[in-house]
């Protein structure tokens, strides 16, 4: 699999002669040039729901790297007890 950052993204709504509906998205790169997928309204909708997913999870990775380096830059922070029942 080969990797290409996007340069320019383009997504749009294909209707075909039989009336068939395709979500297209075209890509452009300056290594790979002009691709497009063309995809289903389910197909596009799970590939939505998947990007929103891993959009949040890398929010939170980034959020978490932040705020342990705050707690480091505080220098006092006093160590909680947790107990479970």
């Amino acid at each position: 699999m080969s990797q290409h950052e996007v340069g320019k993204m383009d997504v749009s709504l294909v209707s075909s002669d039989d009336g068939l509906d395709r979500i297209a998205i075209k890509l452009l790169s300056d290594l790979a040039g002009e691709s497009a997928l063309l995809l289903t309204p389910g197909q596009a909708r799970t590939l939505a729901t998947e990007l929103i997913a891993a959009v949040n999870r890398a929010e939170v990775k980034s959020s978490l790297k932040t705020s342990s380096n705050m707690w480091r830059r505080q220098g006092e922070a006093s160590s909680r007890m947790v107990s479970a029942a």
